[in-house]
């Protein structure tokens, strides 16, 4: 255990490491599990900082992903910005909860990304320059450099094309990993010895490849997004996807999630995603955060008072209660 003392006075916490397929805290296993609360400056502001306390205490969780988005970074007075994400990672690890930094850009290295369609939203919300993501993670390596608890999510959605459903599972993985290798080697540069988190293509779906020719940095693992429909909800063509990368790396779903009501990609309901999904994680070993912690991000956990729980929310809440008693925390 850390204590607050320790964290005031800047001492070198322990930190996340890999040992094949298991996650480690110190010398001890570890299991991840909790929700992801979006990008810092759209989906949160100061008086929802209290959330990390109810993540950890009431819901039991022992991690949180925190989202930074390009146009957040790049729009921005990049010093602000930092002490925005400074203070929300302060906060989560106040809690004791392992903080995931999430670089939440949809789109290719320096190629295609995302243009969302939400009225208000800048057009390059997911601007995926490669000298953008160069220039986060070197600045979030001299800042977090020496906390181990916190990890790097170094992108957080591989899209080759717009109709990226087209490209043949495993083909992209040998294209991407060049460009993971270069930001990992950029944040050892700085002398982080962060957890890093890569994936593959397909919104990080396909994991296909990674297994055969896994990136070179020791400290590394995966994650992975499925939501509800994803594959009509097919445990085969899943496992598929995952391609057996759990058994020799630790892999982390990042997002997940799923909404009755909606015309979105993620419908589905807890008897025909949510159960088998969760079962289908809990059988492999995988590490999770549900998404999303935000009463209009869908799927969404929580109702318009930001407090009481959706029927995802009360699934998730109740997944993480399973583990609450015996979680290992930072």
């Amino acid at each position: 255990m850390v204590t607050l003392a320790m964290v005031c006075l800047g001492v070198m916490a322990p930190g996340l490491t890999v040992s094949g397929p298991k996650l480690l805290y110190g010398r001890k296993p570890v299991m991840l599990r909790g929700v992801c609360v979006g990008d810092i400056a759209l989906a949160r502001d100061i008086s929802h900082r209290a959330d990390y306390g109810v993540i950890a205490k009431e819901w039991g969780a022992n991690c949180v992903r925190i989202g930074v988005a390009p146009a957040t970074w790049r729009n921005a007075d990049k010093a602000k910005t930092m002490a925005l994400l400074k203070a929300e990672v302060a906060e989560a690890l106040k809690q004791r909860l392992f903080v995931l930094i999430d670089w939440h850009t949809i789109g290719w290295p320096d190629g295609y990304f995302q243009i969302p369609s939400w009225e208000g939203t800048p057009k390059d919300l997911y601007d995926s320059s490669f000298s953008l993501a160069l220039d986060f993670w070197r600045a979030c390596a001299t800042a977090f450099g020496k906390d181990g608890r916190v990890g790097f999510h170094l992108w957080c959605e591989p899209v080759y094309q717009e109709r990226d459903w087209e490209t043949p599972m495993g083909s992209t993985w040998p294209k991407l990993r060049p460009w993971f290798v270069k930001l990992t080697d950029a944040i050892r540069k700085q002398g982080a010895t962060n957890l890093v988190i890569a994936t593959g293509n397909r919104w990080a779906y396909d994991l296909v490849g990674i297994r055969s020719k896994p990136l070179p940095d020791k400290n590394t693992c995966y994650m992975w997004h499925v939501y509800g429909g994803h594959d009509d909800n097919d445990p085969v063509r899943w496992a598929r996807a995952l391609d057996d990368l759990q058994t020799v790396a630790p892999v982390i779903v990042t997002e997940w999630g799923f909404q009755r009501d909606t015309t979105a990609h993620f419908r589905g309901t807890p008897d025909d995603f949510g159960k088998p999904f969760l079962a289908f994680m809990e059988a492999r070993k995988l590490h999770w955060t549900a998404w999303c912690w935000h009463p209009t991000w869908g799927p969404t956990m929580l109702e318009s008072d930001r407090r009481t729980p959706t029927e995802f929310g009360r699934f998730v809440k109740t997944a993480l209660a399973k583990h609450a008693q015996t979680t290992v925390r930072p």
